[in-house]
């Protein structure tokens, strides 16, 4: 492994003298990164045609310098560690059930076939590190410790940023360490290795004649001395007023020193220059000093066009605000009674049970739509409060269930209750246009069904009202 170490920190060291070498032309600098990779890997074994593994997934890791040797060959040694499996049915082999590290030396030469694709051919040296057995049969004194390998493959746009890669890796070594006579077969790896490189240093340099930093190719005046901005030319001063490109805030248009090189500006474009403008960055009219017609109560709406200048409103009420007309503290446009004093709670309509009405107290017969007595009693106070209290109020009758049973039935059942208060309520003279009956079975749960009080709680009669 040092030996290994000592190889890729001398070919670091001569990446970094190439490096510093001054290029003039079309050229590519030395460059290095990082890489990932998947192993695809096996023993190919030899002089045993009974023996065989199976082609198994590891990773491989690492860093990587290539140095060009000229436009079309470069030379890449890699540094790695490589995880490999080995796995076969044998019961005699060699790493039967075994995870392998290696810390691998590959050294290709690169040839370049355009800027898209490049092909890699080179060997690679590889050094143990560890043995991981399943069965704990095998360790590093079995496997031989340094072993060569052969290595050709393919680069995908080997320049760029990201370089997927792929190549066969040919082993050179029999990887038997027991030195057993009698083991019968060499093993030597194969393995297919597919990854990703990722490029951290190195560019292509292109040619800058008046080394002003801007490449020939981009460079508008290349026998000048000029700034990337200005495509390699010199500061401009494109209107010709005495104020360079740089402090022109009007470049193409001549202006005033004061005024940044622009003319006596209008910053808010409404007619009125800025000197004569008291609001010059908001458009406006004259008959205000250049500023906007005033909204006092700052409601969006302007004072000409608002009927309640000095108390915030809304469009829909030309600057005023939105009406209660019941004065119940809930505005007209959300008010289910906007007519009628009630609850903020209960959509600014009454609450009946404010009424000495309690709708729990509205069973009816078990499995039926037959009202109790107790039932018809406290409908009889519900429509004295819908008779005499409030009647220009509607009714919305909603019976709910629990969940016991068929969800089908508990509808049939629920819409069957409501229908039931609502007769007897047209009975006690509660008129049938201001009520509507909706069954809605078990959709509508306040409580757990999982209880029996809960259930209980779900079995109910609502009223809800709006004018």
């Amino acid at each position: 492994m040092k030996k290994g170490m000592l190889a890729f920190s001398l070919l670091l060291a001569l990446a970094g003298r190439a490096q510093e070498i001054k290029i003039v032309k079309d050229h590519y600098t030395v460059s290095g990164g990082l890489l990932g990779a998947a192993n695809f890997s096996k023993f190919r074994i030899t002089d045993n045609s009974n023996l065989d593994y199976n082609m198994k997934v590891g990773w491989g890791a690492g860093g990587w310098v290539n140095i060009p040797l000229g436009k079309v060959v470069s030379l890449e040694p890699q540094l790695m560690y490589n995880s490999l499996r080995y796995e076969t049915d044998a019961a005699t082999a060699l790493l039967k059930n075994s995870n392998v590290g290696y810390l691998s030396l590959p050294v290709l030469f690169k040839i370049h076939a355009g800027k898209k694709l490049a092909f890699t051919l080179g060997p690679q040296f590889d050094f143990l590190l560890n043995v991981n057995d399943d069965n704990n049969n095998w360790g590093t004194n079995d496997v031989e410790s340094f072993s060569t390998s052969l290595s050709g493959g393919i680069e995908l746009f080997p320049h760029g940023k990201l370089t997927p890669y792929a190549r066969y890796i040919h082993g050179l070594t029999n990887m038997d360490g027991t030195g057993n006579p009698n083991n019968v077969g060499k093993y030597y790896n194969q393995n297919i290795q597919a990854g990703l490189k990722f490029r951290l240093f190195g560019k292509h340099v292109l040619p800058d004649s008046d080394g002003d930093g801007v490449l020939d190719k981009d460079d508008q005046c290349p026998g000048v001395v000029g700034l990337a901005r200005y495509q390699g030319c010199p500061i401009p001063d494109t209107d010709k007023d005495g104020v360079n490109d740089e402090e022109d805030k009007c470049k193409d248009v001549p202006g005033l020193t004061r005024y940044g090189g622009c003319p006596i500006p209008d910053t808010d474009k409404d007619g009125i220059n800025d000197e004569d403008d008291k609001c010059k960055d908001v458009p406006g009219i004259a008959k205000y000093g250049g500023c906007p017609i005033p909204d006092t109560d700052k409601d969006g709406i302007n004072d000409e066009e608002d009927k309640c200048p000095n108390e915030p409103g809304t469009a829909q009420y030309n600057g005023c605000p939105i009406p209660d007309r019941d004065n119940d503290g809930v505005n007209d446009n959300e008010d289910r009674c906007p007519d009628i004093a009630g609850d903020p709670n209960n959509g600014g309509c009454p609450t009946l049970e404010a009424s000495k009405f309690n709708a729990s107290n509205v069973q009816f017969a078990t499995g039926s739509a037959t009202l109790t007595a107790g039932a018809k009693k406290e409908l009889d106070k519900a429509a004295r409060i819908l008779t005499e209290q409030y009647p220009q109020l509607k009714l919305e009758i909603g019976g709910h269930t629990d969940n016991t049973g068929k969800a089908e039935t508990n509808r049939t059942l629920s819409q069957k209750r409501a229908e039931a208060v609502r007769a007897y309520l047209v009975k006690k003279g509660v008129t049938e246009d201001r009520m509507s009956a909706v069954g809605y079975g078990p959709d509508q749960p306040i409580d757990d069904n999982a209880t029996k009080e809960g259930r209980a709680k779900n079995r109910r009669v609502e009223f809800k009202v709006s004018q």
